[in-house]
């Protein structure tokens, strides 16, 4: 096989991207949840003294985890973003069932 079609080849099992971008966009997943889970933790601590619901922050949160793993496994086929997409997605319907039972 010449380079061409070494080149190809990766494209077609990376399903279009090189792999440069996809070791980029893993990284930029990473950073992106990092910064989210952080905020997410000053303000659901800033709630939980206050004596506030946090219910509906955490859904919200994790609902963007959960969609995010599920991508990654759908792309990537990372067993592991599959089991932190199902683990957040859990955690976000319990937040949002919360959430609305106490809004009722």
């Amino acid at each position: 096989m010449d380079k061409n079609e070494i080149l190809e080849k990766n494209r077609e099992d990376n399903r279009g991207a090189d792999e440069r971008f996809r070791i980029l966009n893993q990284r930029q997943s990473a950073v992106m949840v990092g910064a989210m889970l952080a905020m997410w933790l000053i303000l659901f601590l800033w709630n939980v003294f206050r004596g506030l619901d946090t219910s509906q922050g955490g859904a919200i949160m994790l609902s963007g985890v959960a969609a995010m793993g599920f991508w990654q496994f759908y792309q990537f086929r990372m067993k592991f973003s599959l089991a932190c997409g199902l683990l957040a997605a859990f955690g976000a319907a319990t937040f949002a069932v919360k959430y609305i039972m106490g809004t009722m």
